[in-house]
């Protein structure tokens, strides 16, 4: 059984109990159960459809992060980004991974948010209106850091569990080409911008809520039966 440790992420900034809150997320029941063959294909065709949601979000998201940065360094650390994260509208597309779950791809058309995932984007959009560039940033990157390890994880276990393809399980395995981005390039950024105590409590502030906005979501989807 593939089992990825967790890497860190900011350390000096989150501090171990919101590294703690991070492993909560990487350990949930929702991936230990499809690492394990045991996850329903009701839940995973939930996760395809409600995270589908979250990625026709993330390219508004990413806009207005790109939008808001501070100044022309910032900015080109995110663009950085674009090239790994485009191809997720192609070959690493989720709507690939909801088939080989006998989903059509007409189901990703009109998607009804449950209330794990309307709680996640919501709280991306505020991080952004109340807290800025800074709020935003980190909201993204501390959920993004969670994720990109999930999918190393459980990529394998897709495969020899559910029999899904290479093409099926891409969303998950292309989201290796976004590590270095996430967790060098925007984890660099962050440490520069929260120097202060303000902003550094902002930062922590920040992850503690996308973590139980993260949480709930997986609940969320692992309820589908």
């Amino acid at each position: 059984m593939i089992n990825t440790v967790l890497p860190d992420f900011l350390p000096e900034l989150l501090g171990p109990a919101l590294q703690a809150r991070r492993r909560t997320l990487h350990d949930h029941p929702l991936w230990t159960a499809t690492e394990t063959g045991k996850a329903s294909s009701a839940q995973l065709r939930t996760f395809a459809l409600q995270d589908g949601l979250l990625v026709q979000h993330s390219r508004q998201l990413e806009a207005l992060l790109i939008a808001h940065a501070p100044d022309e360094a910032a900015r080109a650390t995110l663009l950085t980004k674009q090239q790994p994260k485009a191809v997720f509208a192609a070959q690493g597309d989720i709507r690939h991974f909801g088939e080989g779950l006998g989903l059509k791809a007409s189901d990703f058309d009109d998607i009804v948010p449950l209330a794990g995932c309307a709680g996640l984007s919501a709280t991306y959009y505020y991080m952004l209106a109340r807290h800025g560039f800074l709020g935003l940033l980190t909201s993204l990157s501390v959920s993004e850091s969670v994720f990109i390890a999930v999918c190393a994880r459980i990529t394998p276990a897709l495969q020899r569990h559910y029999g899904l393809s290479d093409q099926q399980v891409a969303f998950f395995s292309l989201h290796d080409g976004l590590e270095e981005g996430v967790n060098v390039g925007e984890a660099d950024l962050l440490r520069r911008l929260a120097r202060t105590p303000e902003t550094q409590a902002l930062v922590r502030r920040v992850a503690a809520q996308t973590c139980a906005a993260e949480e709930l979501f997986y609940d969320t989807v692992y309820a589908a039966r």
